[in-house]
């Protein structure tokens, strides 16, 4: 009996001793992949749609969207040219992008900056996002940070639906006018006429067309407007009395800016003042000296 008791008891022993260390195990395994996931970086931002375009998806599902990202990227002096250089030829060189480059300028004035226009399919804008931000030996200490970041949803669904009639129906009027234009008997002036119409119509079938293959682009491919610009050195800090004396000192140069400029704009006045003058002075003097005889006193004899 005594044998039995000791053979539980060590079994129970065993059992709460695995059980103690799969719970260690348990709790170091999770303690790994927290830390896991601490350590690992974020993954780039996605561009996700506005509510209202969940909305209107979730209504219609053969909905019709076209987005245009907005970017403002700031980066240290050194860097903008060779990040524009970088964002230019990974559009132009990288096939896995589906990168269609719109429009490309550097400004290199007092300031350098830069603007970059790309489609992009949606799944690559946060890629390209990536490739952008990446860091270059030209920043140095520095880096480069989207200063900001805005984006705007427009419905195409209508827009696109008459472009689709549009096209079917210049389409349809040029096949009649070729079916008829096959006639035998028509006539010279007829023939004419048909044949002019039927340019006519074949214009508007491509530019129908053109404005198909544009508004299917723009559906497709997500517009992507960059703008890089220099990070600017923060004001230097003076102290009260700096300002002070950099206040007066304008002051008095406006001052006597303006006094100069008074002095300038009399100038063309000064000899008819002193004229005016000397003509009031002789007349004056001419008053007194006729005026002495006739005022003066004769004693009595």
């Amino acid at each position: 009996m005594l044998r039995r008791f000791v053979v539980c008891l060590a079994a129970l022993l065993l059992v709460s001793c695995g059980r103690s260390n799969d719970r260690e195990t348990m709790l170091a395994l999770r303690a790994n992949s927290q830390a896991e996931a601490m350590a690992t970086p974020p993954p780039p931002p996605a561009f996700a749609p506005s509510p209202d375009v969940v909305v209107t998806a979730a209504r219609n599902p053969n909905a019709l969207f076209s987005q245009q990202h907005t970017l403002t990227v700031t980066m240290p002096h050194d860097s903008v040219a060779a990040r524009f250089e970088r964002a230019r030829d990974a559009c132009l060189k990288d096939v896995s992008l589906h990168c269609t480059l719109t429009s490309a300028s550097l400004n290199v004035n007092t300031t350098v900056g830069a603007e970059i226009q790309v489609a992009l399919p949606h799944d690559k804008v946060a890629v390209y996002e990536q490739r952008l931000l990446a860091r270059l030996p030209q920043d140095g200490a520095g880096k480069a940070e989207i200063a900001s970041r805005s984006t705007a949803t427009q419905n195409e669904t209508q827009s696109h639906a008459d472009i689709d009639r549009q096209l079917a129906q210049a389409i349809a009027y040029r096949d009649s006018l070729e079916a008829l234009a096959k006639r035998t008997t028509l006539t010279v002036d007829e023939v004419i006429k048909i044949h002019t119409e039927l340019q006519q119509a074949q214009e508007a079938v491509e530019t129908a067309q053109a404005s198909k293959r544009a508004s299917d682009t723009k559906i497709a491919l997500e517009t992507v407007d960059i703008t890089l610009e220099e990070l600017t050195a923060p004001p230097v800090p003076t102290s009260p009395f700096a300002d002070f004396w950099k206040n007066a000192g304008d002051g008095l140069a406006a001052s006597t800016a303006d006094m100069l400029l008074r002095i300038v704009n009399a100038l063309p006045w000064l000899p008819l003042i002193a004229i005016v003058w000397i003509v009031l002075s002789r007349l004056y003097r001419r008053t007194r000296r006729r005026a002495a005889p006739t005022g003066a006193r004769w004693p009595d004899g």
